[in-house]
């Protein structure tokens, strides 16, 4: 059996990790049942067999692996059906590549937005953990970053994804793979607080939903818990 463990906040249903969310959309694509066993930000203990102090952490009977893009070759490599395209050493390095680029260029944009939303959906016994290490990270307080968010930035941080897709149903062609994945996870990330910043009727937007309808036909629906302050982010 396959067990991931993920990132979870104070629901252990309301998974926001883009991370994790990689892996299980590369689940639901290869028809892969696996168990989902819940840590949060103050549960490393949970991992420490892994070696690892981060999730995604998967387990396939003895093999256990870390690192998101190591688990989805892994994946690829193991179980041949439903391709994720990392069967060569291009197209590995076309997805590292790509995940670097979604790190450096439009989480940013997207995470700030949905930044108190994230915190305020931890556990208390979290919150401490959460603030510093990010405060740490950013060098100013967490409501100092929220301040510099822009529905606007937002926007365009999706500009050129948005004009990709208006060529081709999805990243890799004309089926999903890693790289739709690895880039979709991130807009899932503040999604599932209730943060979208893309119409519906969009190349992103369809795109977007077409891989979220594809998860939830054999995976079931993701919950949500849609944040008051979302609203003011939508796009015109």
């Amino acid at each position: 059996m396959i067990r991931l463990y993920e990132l979870c906040a104070s629901d252990p249903d309301l998974v926001f990790s883009p991370y994790c969310w990689r892996i299980r959309l590369a689940l639901a694509h290869k028809r892969l049942a696996f168990d989902s066993v819940s840590v949060g930000f103050m549960d490393k203990d949970k991992i420490a067999f892994s070696g690892s102090r981060l999730v995604p952490v998967l387990t396939d009977g003895d093999t256990v692996v870390s690192e998101s893009l190591d688990i989805l070759e892994y994946l690829d490599s193991t179980y041949g059906q439903a391709p994720l395209g990392l069967d060569s050493e291009s197209g590995r390095a076309r997805v590292r590549f790509i995940s670097e680029l979604i790190l450096r260029h439009i989480t940013p944009q997207i995470f700030k937005p949905a930044l108190m939303a994230i915190y305020e959906a931890q556990p208390d016994c979290a919150k401490g953990y959460f603030r510093e290490s990010r405060e740490q990270r950013f060098g100013c307080t967490l409501e100092q970053l929220h301040g510099t968010a822009s529905a606007a930035d937002a926007s365009r941080a999706l500009a050129a994804l948005e004009a990709q897709l208006k060529n081709i149903p999805y990243l890799d062609g004309t089926q999903p793979g890693a790289t739709d994945f690895v880039v979709v996870s991130h807009l899932i990330f503040t999604w599932v607080f209730g943060f979208q910043y893309w119409k519906d009727d969009s190349a992103v937007g369809q795109w977007f939903n077409r891989l979220l309808d594809a998860y939830v036909a054999v995976m079931g629906p993701v919950k949500r818990q849609i944040h008051p302050a979302a609203s003011r982010y939508a796009p015109a």
